[in-house]
């Protein structure tokens, strides 16, 4: 069987599948990967180094386009399973870079930022030298490396294989018992039945249930190995490396979640007016995605969802909107469903092509088109930066949120002006955005608060199942407070969320809160000044690879994000979204 390309454009990359270009490409990376692996010279080993990365990024762009658009295609897997094996060599690589950056005085590390061949690389270069200062010897950062593949990263591949088979049962609204993949759940927790809600919530525990004792030796194990490796490599806490990896300071990230916690009453809020719009005295973890009732819920096709997105913010963003336009037209976006494809959406991209590709699967709704707006607010963060060297397009996930949630406020806000837009249309618009800002302002701290509370406790120790579940629902309960039904939350949810077991990174969950935040703060300033801030905007989104997120709000915006203004500030126009939203459920539902 011939594997599906999908309906994006992929010749840019390479004229024909996994071809003569394609292996050239592969061949001359093993081979540049092994020069550089000997390279001694500091300047041309940085030049190697930054040429390796763009190469592998264009690499691997390219097959995971493969991949996602037909998961039965064995052989992009196995070239897939080869790229990264390749790319592990390249942590060794930066292991000596880092070793070599480290033994250089401060005088020597200013003349090596003079060089003209690395020139605007002071930044990237002082990040690399301060991540070799939480390096183990060499030796034992590379006999690290190797162990991984069979270590933390084992313990990774299990759980995405055991995520991947797992399969639950629930019963539909005709009360059929039906069988479905773990992947279907959140989709089918948007059911408007909220017994099929309900029971898809229990049926997909149950089926957790079947596999816990193997989830929490996943997790066990992938935290004890990094707390293992943090107090080997001297790493004084074990917030240290997200925080490095975020590109901001303790300070910045307290005082963000200071703010959230002092204005939790805000999406507790909108939770809350919800249950009585659904009918309920509290909603259930099951409800969190569950529709409005009553509302036009008609599809929109996808020739209709790119006219939208191209017209609704032509005013307010003309080159954005050309922008969408003419990536529409090159076949940029794999959208249509068909047996194969794999689920979830991304935007790729390669800094040599100086373009991005976007992965969905469009069935008609508005969240389909909100997920296109977002993922083409991804693809103009890389447009904007394709002025930049390569190693300077590799900006931190708090600021990667920015340009896709300020994309989707852009559509939204059009939308919400629109003339033809009626009170029961604002009204769903208005509970996307909400519904979005709970998540952000509740759910994702509470995962901040289960991962740290179980970092601190497997210090000690395993943590068994039992209290992992006690931990999680300690979390949900400090959250939410009592917009939700304490006898029908998630005690299963740190096994069923993929965030915690991704080996390449920890607490991979504030960073999505900042985004969400910083990114409503820089909309603001938008709102404010109109289209003469566009340009301030743009030099903003090109510095997200070369400067920390504080310098970014400090130089473009003149804001101090470890002050809880900023973010206070950010939080008062979900304050004016939830003020619209009562006034129109009052309107549409008549409730009081």
């Amino acid at each position: 069987m011939t594997p599906n390309t999908g309906d994006w454009d992929l010749t840019p990359y390479y004229p024909e599948r996994l071809g003569a270009a394609y292996q050239k490409d592969r061949q001359d990376f093993r081979t540049g990967l092994d020069q550089a692996l000997q390279e001694t010279d500091l300047v041309k080993l940085l030049i190697q180094w930054e040429k390796l990365v763009s190469d592998s990024e264009h690499m691997g762009s390219y097959l995971n386009c493969l991949r996602s658009a037909d998961g039965r295609d064995q052989q992009v897997g196995q070239d897939l399973a080869s790229l990264q094996s390749d790319c592990s060599r390249m942590r060794q690589l930066e292991v000596n870079l880092g070793e070599q950056l480290k033994a250089l005085s401060e005088a020597q590390l200013a003349e090596l930022f003079q060089n003209a061949q690395l020139q605007d690389l002071d930044y990237y270069l002082k990040r690399l030298r301060q991540r070799a200062l939480w390096q183990m010897p060499s030796e034992l950062e590379n006999l690290a490396a190797d162990l991984d593949v069979d270590g933390m990263s084992a313990w990774g591949r299990l759980y995405d294989q055991v995520a991947g088979r797992l399969e639950f049962q629930y019963q539909n609204s005709e009360g059929e018992t039906i069988t479905k993949p773990m992947s279907m759940k959140v989709s089918l927790l948007e059911d408007p039945d909220p017994k099929v809600r309900k029971s898809v919530l229990d049926g997909s525990n149950r089926a957790w249930q079947g596999v816990e004792d193997v989830a929490a030796a996943c997790l066990n194990a992938i935290a004890g190995t990094r707390l293992t490796l943090y107090k080997r490599r001297g790493i004084p806490h074990f917030l240290e490396p997200a925080l490095f990896d975020s590109a901001i300071e303790r300070a910045t990230l307290d005082s963000m979640l200071g703010a959230i916690a002092s204005r939790y009453d805000l999406p507790r809020r909108f939770l809350k007016l919800k249950a009585q719009i659904l009918g309920v005295q509290q909603l259930g973890f099951q409800d969190l995605s569950a529709p409005l009732p009553e509302l036009d819920n008609s599809k929109i096709a996808w020739e209709q969802a790119g006219k939208m997105l191209v017209e609704e913010t032509r005013a307010s963003y003309p080159e954005f909107s050309k922008f969408c336009q003419e990536s529409l037209a090159k076949k940029w976006v794999d959208w249509s469903p068909r047996e194969g494809k794999r689920p979830g959406g991304y935007c790729t991209g390669s800094t040599r092509l100086r373009e991005s590709r976007i992965f969905m699967t469009y069935h008609g709704a508005f969240g389909d088109l909100m997920t296109l707006t977002h993922e083409f607010g991804h693809a103009w963060h890389s447009h904007v930066m394709h002025q930049e060297r390569p190693l300077n397009t590799l900006y931190p996930m708090t600021l990667a949120e920015t340009a896709s949630t300020f994309a989707e406020n852009l559509l939204l806000d059009a939308l919400l002006r629109a003339p033809a837009t009626t009170p029961e249309q604002r009204l769903k618009l208005l509970d996307s955005r909400l519904e979005a800002a709970a998540a952000f302002l509740l759910n994702i701290p509470s995962r901040f608060l289960f991962e740290k509370r179980f970092y601190e406790e497997r210090a000690e120790g395993e943590v068994s199942v039992d209290r992992l579940k006690e931990l999680m629902v300690e979390a949900q309960k400090e959250a939410y407070g009592d917009s939700l039904d304490p006898e029908q939350l998630d005690p299963y949810f740190w096994a069923s969320k993929l965030h915690f077991y991704i080996t390449e990174v920890s607490f991979y969950n504030f960073p999505y809160s900042f985004g969400y935040l910083f990114s409503l703060g820089v909309y603001a300033q938008s709102q404010k000044r109109g289209e003469a801030f566009l340009p301030t905007y743009e030099r903003l989104l090109q510095a997200t690879g070369r400067r920390t997120a504080e310098e970014c709000a400090r130089e473009n915006l003149q804001v101090e994000l470890n002050q809880p203004q900023f973010w206070l500030d950010s939080l008062a126009l979900v304050e004016e979204d939830m003020r619209q939203f009562e006034e129109l459920a009052r309107e549409v539902y008549k409730i009081a």
